[in-house]
């Protein structure tokens, strides 16, 4: 009877303290991993569901226990609330595998949400029961073989399940009551899960343009690279991606990136949505709607559309020849010529009073007009013949040619130097490109049909109103490629919004210098940043986000940059150094001036020949009429006195 109590009691004791041992295991296991959240699977009995919670190590975790059985509220029990969520499976319970069949059945994922932590007395990891389980390269999965009073852990995961990948069993250390956890897998697990082992992936990479000579070549090659420049780039980086993890590229081409059209996908996200594709090639720039259905990685290009266009020379409102002075100045200008008209009319009206000599001189005869006209040569440096005679008015003759000679030299110095410095830029902002004369293209892209779509900015809708949208003179809509628009542009008058990258090329190739150097760039809408996409929970996420930043530190984008973005054509600064010639739409206004002088010159000389000519009739009839005809003429003698009186006044 003693000998049976001690068997037994000895039995308890070491089953207490290996309950013990489990206890502290699984607690450091899990602390290890910043986890206090743990659902236990079991099967145990009431005393060890009791014996297990009354333990004093787990008051720093929250624990659940839940038997297995059948039909279990899996997606209920396992509901996350604090991102990650520890559970203890027991393996040596023979209803284990209904948790694992449950847990794949409510489409619940292996992943960085759920820390499994398998414990069995078995001497090996149970391959058959975990290499059916869909896991991926983001399972948290560690077996847990017990050892006397060590456990020997292994880390479990497939890189993909469901492309046929393989399960791999890794050696990830122990831990002892004595020494505590010791884990051997101290790198990032993306880092020592690295290797893919040729294992096929599904990419999608979507171009506008056609591909030349091929599709494989046209990607892979910077072969006209300012087109598709985005796509080909980050198609780059993907390669670069690819290399890295040793994966197998499956590449397929999209129609377009993917766009909600009465509420469904399309393009490379309806793909990703249907399972096709897992990484995107193309990146996607960021917008609300694509948050439920992608997950974004790392930023690798920031695409830069905007308006290129030749900035006009002078602004339409003013033109060069009235740009010196102010209205304020003008207006002050012709109030003192009026008070120095005035001035010097006085004083030749006092000459005039005083003075006893004849009058000989148009100033003498005509005061008013001949001062109007001084004044009017004052201000223009040309003299005249006559003078006042008077020191009066002499002081006033000469402070006029001298303001006169002021304000001339400050005129014309404006007036030809706003023709050779540079031209002012007045289109600055996207308002001010809305309200100029300028013409609007927009290239043909889908990106840029959905920002007017969905844009809420006022002056973007204004502009698409006024320069985009069809009217009686704009039947259709000046959507072009970027070869059409920026021949537009090189003509002039007109503005092509346009990828940068697209652009830059093509005015390298084709544009003038001096056409170059008139470029300017109004944003439409800010540079759009962009990056690599993975489908909604994809458990590629953070092995793409975690590579492609290993390239980016590494300094692949740069090169990349070099290789496939264009540069911006450079203004030379030897070009301001070169004469301007003054074009003809500067020098109209001087024209249009002598013209309309010239022209009001002739009419006046024509109504003036009328006058008289009107006059000389007038007199010639009165001077007939005083004639006395002696009564013994003869009527033909008569009518040959008037003729030769007519053709004497004709040649006269």
């Amino acid at each position: 009877m003693i000998f049976r109590s001690i068997t037994i009691a000895i039995i308890v004791s070491v089953y207490m303290g290996e309950a013990n041992i489990a206890v502290t295991f699984s607690k450091e296991y899990f602390m290890g991993k910043y986890i206090q959240y743990l659902v236990v699977f079991g099967c145990w009995s009431s005393f060890d569901i009791n014996d297990f919670f009354r333990r004093d190590i787990l008051t720093d975790l929250t624990v659940s226990y839940v038997p297995i059985n059948e039909n279990l509220e899996m997606r209920a029990i396992l509901k996350v609330n604090y991102y990650k969520l520890g559970i203890i499976l027991d393996l040596d319970c023979s209803r284990s595998e209904i948790i694992l069949q449950q847990f794949t059945e409510n489409l619940l994922p292996y992943n960085e949400s759920y820390f499994w932590l398998m414990m069995t007395e078995s001497n090996a990891v149970p391959v058959d029961t975990l290499r059916d389980l869909p896991l991926s390269i983001a399972t948290e999965i560690t077996v847990a073989l017990h050892r006397n009073d060590t456990y020997v852990l292994y880390d479990v995961y497939n890189f993909s399940h469901r492309h046929g990948g393989r399960l791999n069993v890794t050696y990830m250390g122990y831990w002892s009551l004595q020494e505590g956890l010791r884990n051997e897998l101290t790198q990032y697990k993306y880092k020592r899960r690295q290797n893919f082992n040729k294992l096929a992936l599904n990419f999608s990479i979507h171009v506008d343009h056609e591909p030349i000579p091929d599709f494989n070549t046209y990607i892979l090659n910077p072969i006209n690279r300012h087109v598709d420049t985005m796509m080909r780039y980050n198609y780059a980086m993907i390669l670069q991606l690819v290399d890295y993890y040793n994966i197998s590229m499956n590449l397929m081409r999209g129609t377009t990136w993917g766009y909600l059209v009465n509420g469904t996908w399309n393009g490379i996200i309806a793909d990703m949505l249907r399972g096709i594709v897992d990484i995107s090639a193309t990146p996607f720039q960021y917008k609300m709607e694509r948050l439920d259905a992608v997950d974004y990685t790392v930023q690798t290009y920031v695409a830069r559309p905007c308006f290129i266009f030749r900035h006009p020379k002078t602004s339409d409102v003013r033109n060069v020849f009235l740009m010196p002075f102010t209205e304020d100045v003008w207006y002050a200008i012709l109030i003192v010529a009026f008070i120095y008209w005035l001035t010097l009319l006085l004083t030749v009206k006092i000459e005039l009073h005083y003075d006893n000599y004849p009058r000989t001189c148009t100033l003498d005869t005509n005061p008013a007009s001949e001062t109007a006209l001084i004044t009017t040569a004052a201000l223009c440096q040309q003299g005249l013949s006559d003078g006042p005679r008077i020191y009066s008015g002499r002081i006033v003759f000469l402070s006029l040619f001298l303001w006169g000679l002021l304000l001339l030299q400050f005129y014309s110095a404006s007036v030809v130097g706003s023709l050779l410095s540079e031209p002012p830029r007045f289109i600055n902002t996207l308002k001010d490109l809305s309200d100029s004369s300028l013409d609007v293209g927009i290239e043909n892209m889908a990106y840029n049909y959905d920002y007017f779509a969905t844009t809420t900015d006022p002056v973007a809708h204004e502009l698409h109103r006024k320069k985009v949208q069809p009217n009686k003179k704009r039947t259709v809509e000046p959507y072009f490629t970027a070869e059409e628009g920026l021949k537009k542009v090189q003509k002039g008058g007109y503005a092509f919004h346009v990828d940068v990258a697209t652009a830059y090329k093509i005015i390298e190739d084709t544009f003038s210098q001096d056409e170059i150097c008139d470029l300017e760039e109004v944003q439409l809408f800010p540079a759009r940043h962009t990056a690599t996409a993975t489908r909604k929970h994809s458990p590629f996420k953070k092995m793409v986000t975690y590579g492609m930043r290993q390239i980016v530190e590494h300094g692949v984008p740069g090169h990349l940059k070099y290789v496939w973005e264009p540069r911006r054509p450079r203004c030379l600064e030897s070009h301001s150094a070169m004469p301007v010639p003054v074009a003809l739409k500067e020098f109209s206004p001087a024209l249009f001036s002598l013209f309309m002088g010239t022209a009001l010159a002739v009419l006046v000389m024509l109504f003036e020949m009328y006058v008289d000519r009107r006059e000389r009739r007038r007199r010639s009839a009165l001077s007939m009429d005083e004639i006395d005809v002696p009564q013994d003429w003869l009527p033909s003698d008569l009518e040959q006195f008037k003729f030769r009186r007519f053709r004497a006044r004709n040649v006269t």
